[in-house]
């Protein structure tokens, strides 16, 4: 039953908030500061919470604290726990172990109400890393969860020793002190925590996750809402100024959504701008031609099922994004379908409920059982944490792997340039007998080239491979954040360098990222851009024109390599079986080649041939087998280190291949 004082507007301000975030997490267009939905909801929190805190305090002078957060927990408790243990028990399904293990330790936090605490000193809300957090999205319950304890003994305390105007000093106070904090931290310094806590120093370096996560730095948005009780009491009779100010809140907020971006510090005081406009469009809701659009049946039931749709949308959008990647169009409006069912079931089955009034011996069974699948949970994720992830749930007999921390942290490790230069000689004070020239895809070479060729051989390497264009004559880069016109051509430099001072003409490996630095290439002229898009054609001739520069020295071209197709570390790492998935590990022994890359290995191959100006290797040749490519070497050791570039054992298995063409090549007295 709903209360005579039911503000039916508000559940329609929470449909837009969770609406917003929605589209937010799920990368809709436009929606971009959709993230502020969540400030829309601490206002609406601290407006009802306050609400019903001073009804109690000034009908019965007291409040019970005990009834109070039974109703929160009752409230908020029970499909929270739902939640929690569906996403845990699938996540232990699909998530390789160093996530689960993440996923363990977000999971215990939660259910403590510190969860933002756990992110805080985790990472950052806006990183990659947040598709592989189901539970990330749980710090904002835990910063209410963190309000709710606090404030109810504040107003308590106030009322009795000031009454109303004590609790309105006290929340001018704190909306300004909050303010204060966010001028203070955002940038991550702060010289009085430097002096007097160094320890603490290091924690709030990064200002913008400090601001983000913090109870603290968002108390100013509670305050609104809270503040707004005793302005909601002195009523406009002006239509036209409850038209204004519907309107000017609403658009407020959707300014914020439109316009806002991940780069924003944040609240700041940026979140003053959809938090005011929550706060208009709460006051003037009620009275409004305008706010009709809030009050429609369908917009309200979307606010009924408000907190079932935040917490069940994050999950769906991981697991998704974690077992197929990138989500497309038709991933993301299964998500979104998939999401109102899931929380249409949880509101009607278990919020509902649950808020139904209970009597104090069920009062005892209720809080019995929400403890008792609470600790359950807890010690689960505990133990996870502290297990490293449940490795026991791994089939290790697919392929060899060194276990690492995570995929990151392989290919870190185990890219075929690890180690290696970007640009200067490999243990050796010997001239150049090979320069390995190109951009991140020629540097994946290095452990081959030396490991097969220059140690057993006594060949004097040089790298020249690490900036990210063509290391050709004439070209450049078109993408933004970098002077590539100086860059690139500086970077071809070195090489030549390498190339010249060399005793007698070295063997230069040229490649590249084939495709991609063509997507993004540009051509010079007289040092400036004069050409934004670049053809096959234009780079064959950029080949050749390198080929006569370096003179005697020989040249030999490598193509593109097949690629993985998947992230195979992380693929490897999943649990075997994994049920709700066609998930097959070996299938991604091999990959399928790819026809857009063997058309430019092509045209190079038929320049090579055409011209003689220089030898071409085309690493489909060695890696494919008919129409597929292999992802592992002769020991199931993996050939690549992420998606696209060789692993150390990628190189050497190519060199390897390839070692009689390239020391004919060398041909070394």
């Amino acid at each position: 039953m709903r209360r005579s004082n039911y503000l039916p507007h508000v559940d329609g301000l929470r449909a837009l908030a969770v609406l917003v975030v929605i589209f937010f997490h799920l990368d809709i267009p436009s929606f971009q500061g959709g993230y502020v939905g969540v400030d829309v909801f601490f206002v609406i929190s601290g407006f009802l919470i306050t609400g019903i805190l001073r009804e109690e305090l000034e009908k019965s002078g007291r409040l019970d604290l005990r009834k109070f957060y039974f109703r929160r927990m009752r409230r908020l408790i029970p499909a929270l726990l739902v939640t929690l243990s569906v996403t845990f028990l699938f996540s232990a399904l699909i998530f390789s172990p160093v996530h689960f293990q993440r996923i363990g330790g977000a999971l215990s936090a939660s259910l403590l109400s510190v969860s933002n605490f756990y992110f805080w000193l985790e990472a950052d809300y806006f990183d990659v890393g947040a598709n592989l957090k189901p539970f990330l999205h749980t710090w904002s319950l835990s910063v209410e969860e963190q309000f709710y304890l606090f404030w109810p003994l504040m107003l308590v305390v106030c009322h009795k020793y000031g009454g109303k105007m004590l609790t309105l000093i006290f929340l001018v106070l704190m909306f300004f002190v909050s303010i204060a904090l966010n001028l203070i931290f955002y940038d991550g310094q702060s010289q009085f925590v430097s002096d007097n806590i160094p320890a603490l120093a290091d924690l709030i370096a990064d200002g913008k996750s400090t601001l983000f996560f913090m109870l603290p730095f968002r108390l100013f948005e509670f305050s609104v809402g809270a503040l707004l009780v005793w302005v909601v009491s002195h009523s406009f009779n002006y239509r036209i100024i409850n038209e204004t100010f519907f309107l000017v809140g609403l658009g407020l907020i959707l300014y914020s959504v439109f316009y806002f971006d991940e780069s924003l510090i944040f609240p700041y005081w940026n979140a003053l701008i959809p938090c005011v406009g929550a706060a208009l469009v709460i006051l003037s809701g009620p009275s409004t031609v305008s706010g009709a659009v809030l009050r429609t049946s369908g917009v309200v039931g979307i606010g009924l099922i408000s907190y079932s749709l935040y917490l069940v949308h994050w999950p769906i959008i991981v697991f998704l994004h974690y077992l197929n990647g990138e989500l497309v169009w038709l991933s993301k409006l299964l998500i979104l379908v998939l999401t109102f069912i899931l929380a249409f079931l949880l509101y009607r089955f278990v919020e509902k409920p649950f808020r139904a009034a209970a009597a104090p011996p069920k009062q005892s069974v209720i809080s019995a059982g929400v403890a008792l699948v609470s600790v359950i949970l807890f010690l689960s994720g505990l133990h996870s944490y502290h297990t490293s992830g449940w490795k026991w749930r791994i089939d290790d007999s697919v392929v060899n792997l060194d276990h690492v921390e995570n995929s990151s942290a392989f290919h870190r490790q185990y890219y075929g340039g690890s180690g290696y230069p970007y640009y200067g000689p490999v243990a050796t004070d010997s001239p150049a007998d090979i320069v390995v020239v190109g951009d991140s895809h020629g540097r994946h070479y290095a452990e081959g080239v030396s490991k097969v060729l220059s140690e057993p051989n006594d060949y004097g390497l040089f790298i020249a491979a690490g900036t990210s264009c063509f290391h050709l004559p004439n070209f450049t880069r078109t993408t933004d954040g970098q002077n590539w016109d100086q860059i690139c051509p500086a970077s071809l430099d070195k090489a030549l360098e390498y190339i010249e001072n060399s005793n007698q003409a070295p063997l230069v490996i040229l490649s590249h990222n084939w495709n991609f630095q063509m997507s993004v290439a540009g051509r010079l002229k007289n040092g400036s851009l004069n050409d934004a898009t670049v053809e096959p054609d234009q780079v064959v001739s950029g080949v050749i024109e390198l080929a006569k520069l370096i003179g005697d020295a020989k040249l030999v071209v490598i193509g593109n390599v097949p690629g993985s197709g998947h992230n195979l570390y992380d693929v490897f790492t999943r649990p075997r079986p994994l049920i709700f998935s066609d998930f097959d590990p070996d299938g991604f022994l091999f990959h399928s080649r790819n026809a857009e890359l063997e058309r430019t290995n092509l045209k190079l191959k038929e320049a090579a041939l055409k011209t003689g100006e220089f030898s071409f290797i085309d690493p489909f040749n060695y890696l494919c087998i008919e129409n597929h490519c292999r992802n592992v070497d002769g020991q199931r050791r993996l050939l690549y280190s992420d998606t696209s570039h060789l692993s150390k054992y990628g190189s050497i298995y190519l060199i390897e291949a390839i070692k009689s063409e390239l020391l004919q090549l060398l041909d070394r007295p």
